[in-house]
């Protein structure tokens, strides 16, 4: 179980790490370079787990609310796979949603529900459709874990936000058609490498905004992680709460149950 740590920065990260310090060549020669070490060094070596509680809001104040958790696994080939498995309420208790990472390609996605007993692939403009009534669509979730896309990644201007000096990077996916955003723009702590913000555009409208609570994060085995991170939908006016309430690294996670055959076997 992850210990909470709050810092007299009191800065949240999704699931990253301290930026090292790199060499001024190597920087100037690939900028993006020490932004995507940062990055990988805070993504667990071997798993993750996060029960979490999701609570989306329509435009005119009503609600939905679901529990469940959400998995991270490396495979043995170096590929990741995410999960997200549903135990609350009980019509929803089963669910799962299955990504998993294709090297050179974007990642695959699957659905099983109680009501269909089977594992379905979702692809195409699936892949945009709202997971489970929430602002997270399965680009969105696949984003969230950390799953590599054929993307091109640009380091934009230093910025600074909520006072804060961060690396902006801009990520454009390799095949358009593959990807429901045009862009999307990462806002990254200089001092901690956490991802304060990101911003999703669609035909470089701004669409969605995801940002982490700037208080308190889980601290597990050299990776942090935040309590709490909110999705919201600039154009429908909806958002999505997620409360992370607890977080575990590099535990012990079975590579069956990350096996598209084994769906609806270990979602309890």
């Amino acid at each position: 179980m992850a210990k909470r740590w709050v810092g007299a920065l009191g800065i949240v990260s999704f699931v990253w790490l301290f930026l090292a310090p790199q060499p001024a060549a190597a920087e100037a020669s690939d900028p993006i370079a020490a932004v995507r070490d940062c990055l990988k060094r805070n993504v667990p070596k071997k798993s993750s787990s996060q029960t979490v509680h999701f609570t989306s809001y329509d435009r005119i104040g009503g609600s939905r609310e679901f529990r469940g958790r959400i998995m991270g696994k490396t495979m043995g080939d170096g590929t990741r796979r995410a999960k997200l498995c549903i135990s609350q309420p009980n019509e929803m208790r089963g669910s799962e949603v299955l990504s998993i990472e294709v090297k050179g390609e974007p990642p695959q996605n699957f659905l099983y529900t109680s009501e269909f007993r089977k594992a379905k692939r979702v692809s195409g403009d699936g892949a945009g459709g709202s997971l489970f009534g929430t602002d997270f669509t399965y680009e969105d979730l696949q984003r969230f874990m950390q799953l590599n896309r054929p993307e091109s990644s640009e380091r934009l201007p230093d910025g600074e936000l909520d006072g804060r000096a961060v690396f902006i990077v801009q990520n454009k996916p390799s095949d358009p058609t593959a990807s429901s955003y045009s862009k999307v723009l990462s806002y990254i702590d200089k001092e901690t490498c956490v991802v304060l913000k990101s911003e999703s555009y669609e035909s470089d409208r701004l669409r969605k905004v995801l940002s982490a609570k700037p208080e308190g994060m889980y601290f597990e085995n050299g990776v942090h992680a935040p309590t709490e991170v909110e999705m919201k939908d600039v154009r429908d006016q909806t958002r999505t709460l997620v409360a992370i309430e607890d977080f575990d690294v590099d535990g012990t996670l079975d590579d069956r149950s990350f096996e598209v055959s084994e769906l609806g076997r270990h979602c309890r």
